[in-house]
């Protein structure tokens, strides 16, 4: 009997531990495991739920401060551009920067005129490296959005066939890589793009969340370059 008993003690535990509600003898018994699983998704879903509000929020704000911008003269133009600009950067690394080793660091590029794409505004790259960066854009996945007008969105940059390629001045690695393309109407104005440190970095919903920046952004990078090639 007491090996019987055991033995029944044991087959009930190891159920009850693999998530099996288990009754005997009018106790029920069963493991937390599931209801510990069960509020990590409650919770992932709550903060998926405040990361898109975030966004919106941030989207509503950037599109009323850029409306406002348009109608703006120097030196009130250059000012308001400033902010906007501090403003918009500073949303795309709070939303790309849930996972703490992600490090997202973000790039606006425009045509330099030469063959390549230089930074026009940028958050997290070190001075030196935003005055420096100058991609191909016959040869860079910046380019490809560029030339294309397509997101560019990979989890993993370094796999054979990518169409990212390493800057050889780089300071950093890193392996996942976003670039969504600034239009007005068909034509590509410039790319809004993000990165990040590990593999696998960012969601189908975190591209989505990038190419809507990216197009709120359009009417005010579109009067930007609009302005630098207008005769003084």
């Amino acid at each position: 009997m007491l090996v019987f008993g055991a033995l029944l003690a044991g087959i009930i535990l190891w159920r009850a531990k693999n998530g099996d509600s288990v009754s005997f003898l009018g106790l029920n018994l069963q493991s937390n495991s599931k209801l510990q699983k069960l509020e990590k998704e409650i919770h992932q879903l709550k903060e998926e739920g405040k990361q898109k509000n975030y966004v919106i929020t941030s989207l509503n704000t950037l599109a009323s401060e850029i409306s406002r911008s348009l109608i703006l003269q120097e030196p009130e133009f250059e000012d308001q551009r400033r902010r906007i600009y501090n403003y918009l950067l500073s949303c795309v690394v709070a939303v790309f920067a849930g996972n703490k080793g992600n490090n997202p660091k973000v790039c606006i590029f425009v045509d330099a005129g030469d063959g390549m794409l230089k930074v026009h505004e940028a958050a997290a790259h070190s001075p030196n490296g935003m005055r420096k960066l100058r991609l191909s854009i016959a040869d860079s996945a910046a380019g490809y959005t560029y030339q294309t007008g397509e997101i560019f969105f990979s989890g993993e940059i370094h796999t054979p066939g990518s169409r990212f390629k390493a800057h050889p001045k780089a300071q950093s690695t890193y392996h996942s890589l976003i670039c969504a393309p600034v239009k007005s109407g068909d034509a590509v104005l410039g790319v809004l793009s993000v990165t990040g440190d590990e593999e696998r970095s960012y969601t189908d919903d975190e591209k989505m969340y990038l190419a809507s920046f990216a197009n709120v952004l359009a009417p005010l990078l579109q009067l930007e370059l609009k302005r630098q090639v207008q005769p003084s």
